[in-house]
C-alpha cells in the first residue's frame, strides 16, 4: 500500500488518537451500562427515544443513570462523525479507511435500533444480548481502527503469522466471542445466581445439568474455564512473537481476574459494583484477544525508515560487486 502524505500522516497520528479515545469510551459506556441492569434502571425510561415522553426528564436516581447512559451514548456518536469527517477530507486516507468508517456507522446504527428496541419490547433476553455483543464489537472496531491508524501514520508494513498460531488466536477469539454471548444471556435471563456456590454449583458439582437456567450458568463458567486455558496456551506459543505476545499475556491476566470477580459476584450476591466490573473485564478482553487477532492477522512491523536503514548499507557492496 502506498505511503502517506506528510498530510495524510499527520491526519491519521490525530485520527488515531481520536478513535483510541472514542474506543475507551464506548468501554466505559459498556461498564454504564452494565450499572444501569444492575440497578435495574433499564425500564426508568420507559419509552424511546424520548425519556417519560420528555428530552430531559424529571429526575431520580435511576431516571439519572438511564438518561446518562443515553446521553452518552449520544456523545460517542458525534465523536464518531468528528473523526469521520476529519478522515475523508483526504482522498488517500478516504481510501483506505473509508470501508472501515462504514462498517462503524452501520455498527452503531444497529446498537442505537437494538438499544431502542431493549426498551420498547421491554428488556427482551434478545435484546439485551444483542445490544451487549453489538456494543463489545463497536468498541473494538473503534480500537482496531485506532492501531491502523497509527501504524499507517508511522508507515508500517506486515507479514502473516505462522498459520498455527494465527489459528490458535482465532480459536481462542472464538472462545471469548462465545462468552459473552452466554454472559448476555446469564444476565438478560437473571441467571446469574442460578448456581448460588462456587466452585461447584449449588454445592452439587461443577455441571450438574445443562438445561434450564442452571445450565446456563454452568455454560457459561465452563466456557471461562476454556477461555482461561486457550489464553495461557495462546500466551505460552506466542512468548517470543513480538506484541501479540504481550496482548497474549494481558489477555491471560484479565481472564484470571474475571474469574476471580466472577466467583465474587456468586458468593457476594451480585452486588451492582462486582456486577459492573464484571463486564468491564470483559470488554477489556474482547478488546485485547481482538487486538490480538489483528496482530495474527499481520504482525510483523517494518517502518519504510528501518527498511531505508537495512537496505541502505547493502548499497556499496552491490555496487563493488559489479
Amino acid at each position: 500500500m502506498n505511503a502517506l502524505s506528510d498530510d495524510g500522516r499527520r491526519t491519521a497520528r490525530r485520527a488515531a488518537r481520536g478513535a483510541a479515545l472514542l474506543a475507551f469510551a464506548a468501554w466505559c459506556l459498556i461498564a454504564i451500562g452494565a450499572l444501569v441492569r444492575a440497578h435495574g434502571a433499564g425500564l426508568s425510561c420507559p419509552d424511546w427515544p424520548l425519556c417519560t415522553g420528555k428530552l430531559v426528564p424529571a429526575f431520580d436516581a435511576r431516571i439519572a443513570l438511564e438518561w446518562g447512559h443515553r446521553v452518552f451514548a449520544g456523545t460517542v456518536s458525534l465523536g464518531l462523525v468528528a473523526l469521520a469527517a476529519a478522515l475523508v477530507r483526504l482522498p488517500e486516507l478516504r481510501a483506505r479507511f473509508g470501508v472501515r468508517l462504514a462498517l462503524l456507522f452501520g455498527l452503531l446504527g444497529t446498537q442505537v435500533v437494538l438499544g431502542g428496541l431493549t426498551v420498547l419490547l421491554g428488556l427482551a433476553p434478545w435484546t439485551v444480548t444483542a445490544h451487549l455483543c453489538t456494543g463489545n464489537l463497536f468498541m473494538l472496531s473503534l480500537a482496531w481502527l485506532a492501531r491502523d491508524l497509527g501504524g499507517a501514520a508511522r508507515g508500517e508494513t506486515r507479514a502473516p503469522l505462522a498459520p498455527g498460531l494465527a489459528r490458535l488466536v482465532w480459536g481462542v477469539a472464538g472462545l471469548v466471542a462465545l462468552q459473552v454471548v452466554l454472559g448476555g444471556l446469564v444476565s438478560s435471563h437473571a441467571a446469574g445466581l442460578a448456581c448460588a456456590s462456587f466452585p461447584t454449583c449449588n454445592g452439587d458439582s461443577l455441571a450438574p445439568t445443562l438445561h434450564g437456567l442452571v445450565g446456563l450458568h454452568v455454560l457459561h463458567r465452563l466456557n471461562a474455564y476454556a477461555v482461561a486455558l486457550g489464553c495461557a496456551v495462546l500466551a505460552f506459543r506466542l512468548r517470543n512473537a513480538g506484541p501479540i505476545a504481550r496482548l497474549g499475556w494481558t489477555a491471560l491476566r484479565l481472564v484470571l481476574v474475571q474469574i476471580a470477580v466472577g466467583a465474587a459476584n456468586v458468593l457476594m450476591q451480585l452486588p451492582v459494583e462486582i456486577t459492573a466490573l464484571h463486564s468491564a473485564l470483559a470488554a477489556a478482553i474482547v478488546a485485547t484477544v481482538g487486538l490480538a487477532v489483528r496482530e495474527a492477522l499481520a504482525p510483523a512491523r517494518i517502518t519504510q525508515e528501518s527498511v531505508a536503514r537495512e537496505v541502505a548499507p547493502e548499497r556499496p557492496a552491490l555496487g563493488a560487486a559489479r
